[in-house]
């Protein structure tokens, strides 16, 4: 019974120490990548690792004491108080040695059980680059991606131009399946009296950009409708950041060649942080102040594309795409709602497609895995949606329903 209960003692303090061993182990990973991103720099990153190792191997030292008492306190309290050099020697190689005995042990047993049920990494996904060797990209001599090289000419059609980035341009999917082309095929109402759509996105455009090309070409526009398309990242365009952010993701450590356990943890680390990286890039930096800079220049350059369009007597209009990922909880609300009480004192019509994806699977509505840009059912969801909201809030302007 003694024996039993004793055991059970031992079992009790050791295994909380072999599982944190094992985690130790296994996410080790997540110190040395974080280490560098910590605000205090490397050297506080370091010092905070080396604490955790310390509480760690003197709670293995406790546990070492108990089973060479063998339970009893009056033995243990005289190993712990024990003064003689050759004793604590011997006591700390030992707690050495069960340390790293332990500590790999756990990581066999894990290391067999990944192997036996085949438990591997989510496979990572194919370059975004494939995506685009298979579309035609080709543009007219105004650098768009429509037919015309001129504008055509003035009609009796109600003219809508589309402002935006790769979303608008279709990165991924064909120029006829792209939702501008889609909206007009929509609204149009007969062959002498309906709609014609030009789609004026362009890949990696901030709104700034938008209007010095709508600028360059207004006249020649006969615009009645200007949609300005933003997409989340509009508030920080920095390829570089993108470039950083997909290397983190996509990398690969030397350790997970010959391991499961390493490689599944390695993925899932470098995942996690793509992930919170990207959410920071998306609100606009990882800080308040970055995120207010992004913010103000953001809001400056589309009330410039406001009174651009309106001084042409134009009717401008703003459509908010989402991201789409994680849809059924969706991530990035918190940008959306400032977004919808920024054009709430700009007094336009203002569209948020999140309503139209919301709840759906993203990676089905996705060119790609690697690829966050809308497929053709995603045009086609939200070419239905805006097509819907230009007819009730802004067709009704122009005496048409």
């Amino acid at each position: 019974m003694c024996a039993t209960i004793y055991a059970s003692g031992v079992s009790a303090v050791l295994l909380p120490i072999v599982v944190g061993t094992f985690l130790s182990t296994v996410y080790a990973e997540v110190i040395l990548e974080k280490i560098g991103e910590w605000r205090g720099g490397p050297a506080l990153g370091a010092l905070i690792a080396g604490l955790v190792l310390f509480l760690q191997a003197r709670w293995m030292g406790v546990a070492v004491d108990l089973v060479r008492a063998r339970g009893r306190a009056e033995s243990f309290v005289a190993l712990r108080q024990s003064d003689a050099w050759f004793a604590r020697r011997r006591r700390t190689r030992f707690r050495m040695i069960v340390v790293a005995v332990s500590a790999l042990s756990a990581f066999a047993v894990a290391e067999a059980a990944f192997r036996i049920f085949d438990v591997r990494s989510p496979a990572q996904p194919s370059s975004a680059n494939q995506d685009w060797e298979r579309t035609d990209y080709r543009l007219n001599a105004l650098g768009l991606r429509e037919a015309w090289d001129q504008p055509p000419a003035r009609d009796a059609r109600l003219r809508l131009v589309f402002l935006g980035d790769s979303m608008t341009y279709g990165d991924g999917v064909e120029p006829e399946e792209a939702f501008p082309h889609l909206v007009q095929e929509l609204l149009s109402l007969g062959p002498e009296d309906g709609v014609l759509s030009l789609n004026l996105g362009f890949r990696g455009t901030s709104p700034g950009w938008q209007l010095e090309k709508y600028l360059k070409l207004r006249q020649t526009l006969f615009a009645d409708v200007v949609v300005q398309v933003v997409y989340l990242n509009d508030l920080q365009i920095d390829t570089i950041r993108i470039v950083e952010i997909y290397g983190v993701r996509d990398g690969d450590l030397w350790t997970g060649d010959w391991s499961f356990v390493l490689r599944y943890a390695e993925r899932q680390v470098r995942y996690w942080m793509a992930w919170n990286r990207t959410l920071d890039y998306m609100r606009g930096g990882d800080n308040d102040a970055a995120r207010g800079a992004a913010w103000a220049k953001f809001k400056g350059d589309v009330r410039a594309c406001k009174q651009a369009v309106e001084e042409t007597d134009a009717v401008y209009a703003v459509v908010l795409f989402p991201w789409l990922v994680r849809l059924e909880d969706y991530p990035l609300a918190d940008v959306h709602r400032e977004m919808r009480q920024f054009v709430s004192h700009l007094d336009v019509p203002y569209l948020d497609l999140l309503e139209a994806f919301a709840g759906r699977d993203g990676d089905a509505l996705r060119v790609s895995l690697a690829n966050e840009h809308p497929n053709s059912e995603g045009h086609r969801l939200a070419a239905e949606r805006i097509a819907r909201f230009l007819r009730d809030e802004v067709l009704p302007l122009f005496g048409r329903k």
